[in-house]
């Protein structure tokens, strides 16, 4: 097993834990173990970019657990905190999202998430869950600049659907 795949086993390993420490009120000791989480997101990456070995699996796997890792914390928040506006931005992206993954699925024959480079994306991400899990009273105004990385996000991969559709028709 790759280091890269330990750590994103990690990921998904200790989300019922966060779950758990939330719904307990338990919010710094949440706040410290998803922020563990958002580290190992980073580090894996770096990991697998390093590795001699590769897997065709990788990339899809590490996407799965940041879906499982980010969605189920930020629904958990939502139920607790009532963060309205944190679950309409979620909700957005995944109207967006879960089509166009579907439809860059269908073109490629098999489930394909591409990352095209997202680090921005968890950059903003991560911190407005973290603000959210403490209950921090700005996490509101981190979460509007995170509806601009979002919208630049989306029109990426609507560049990319464009560019795969274009190909396909050639």
């Amino acid at each position: 097993m790759r280091i890269a795949d330990i750590l994103t086993t990690s990921r998904i390993i200790i989300t019922p834990v966060i779950l758990w420490l939330i719904v307990h009120d338990r919010p710094v000791a949440a706040f410290y173990l998803f922020a563990a989480g958002a580290i190992t997101d980073t580090l894996d990456g770096y990991f697998a970019r390093r590795s001699k070995k590769k897997v065709s699996y990788g990339a899809n796997f590490d996407a799965l657990a940041d879906f499982f890792f980010g969605f189920s914390t930020i629904f958990t928040v939502v139920y607790i905190e009532k963060a309205w506006l944190l679950l309409a931005v979620t909700l957005l992206g995944i109207g967006f999202w879960t089509p166009v993954i579907i439809i860059i699925s269908k073109k490629a024959g098999r489930l394909h998430i591409p990352h095209l480079d997202t680090n921005l994306l968890a950059a903003a991400v991560y911190p407005v869950v973290m603000a959210y899990i403490i209950r921090w009273r700005y996490a509101g105004i981190m979460l509007i600049f995170t509806v601009f990385v979002l919208l630049y996000y989306m029109r990426k991969y609507l560049v990319f659907l464009r560019e795969i559709n274009i190909q396909g028709a050639s």
